[in-house]
């Protein structure tokens, strides 16, 4: 059974796209492999290995989970749905995006605050939620519901993430997480991600993303942009 997640994900056009493509290893548009990024000091071996997680489910930021789509609506509904929905958005730009680490994965961040993007993945969330099947009891065992705070927790089994409403932070993922990273090598990577997305372009978020996981492991795939104000 697919799964299906709600993603900002710039436009294959966009050079954003194109960094993020190359840099993961993966054209979303296309589902096809891409060369990453050669790195002194680091082989294309271990480039890869750093992006294994990554690169399965594409250069975005969540608005939405993977979910499954309920007994009740199909996917038809959904592309409908997403539809009038994006027609009412209105566009923004998230303010000069920085690689940083995010615990221990490397990721794009805002450099200031951005309560557009925020507002979007809460009323994203909150408008398809009645799409989503609740999480099966396996689903909840792999959030490792123990790592999370109460609130997290609570925020899981009501909306099927952890990281929504106040704990919500916009970040498009570089890296997986690695806790054997010596401080040298979590320098080379950063510095190397640094020079890598230093584009002129802003970050403009214009449109909402959906993609498919069809099998359990599968690449993600982009399905569609929905253009907001169309």
């Amino acid at each position: 059974m697919p799964r299906y997640a709600l993603y900002f994900s710039p436009e294959p056009d966009d050079p954003w796209s194109l960094a993020g493509d190359h840099w993961l290893g993966r054209d979303v548009a296309k589902n096809q492999a891409l060369p990453q990024p050669v790195i002194a000091g680091l082989t294309l071996a271990q480039m890869h290995g750093l992006t294994i997680n990554a690169r399965r489910y594409g250069f975005h930021a969540t608005l939405k989970a993977p979910f499954h789509l309920t007994d009740a609506c199909d996917i038809a509904q959904l592309d409908s749905a997403l539809t009038r929905f994006c027609a009412a958005q209105a566009g923004f730009t998230i303010p000069s995006p920085r690689v940083q680490w995010l615990g221990n994965f490397l990721a794009l961040l805002p450099y200031a605050a951005c309560p557009e993007i925020n507002t979007l993945a809460l009323h994203c969330m909150r408008h398809f939620a009645r799409f989503s099947a609740p999480l099966s009891a396996s689903e909840l065992a792999r959030r490792n519901m123990p790592a999370l705070s109460p609130r997290q927790q609570e925020l899981l089994l009501q909306w099927g993430y952890p990281y929504t409403e106040e704990e919500f932070r916009f970040h498009m993922t570089l890296s997986d997480a690695r806790k054997d990273l010596g401080s040298a090598m979590s320098t080379l990577l950063h510095d190397a991600a640094t020079r890598h997305f230093s584009i002129a372009e802003p970050l403009r978020v214009s449109s909402i993303a959906l993609f498919r996981e069809t099998a359990p492991g599968d690449d993600f795939e982009l399905l569609n942009h929905y253009r907001f104000g169309s």
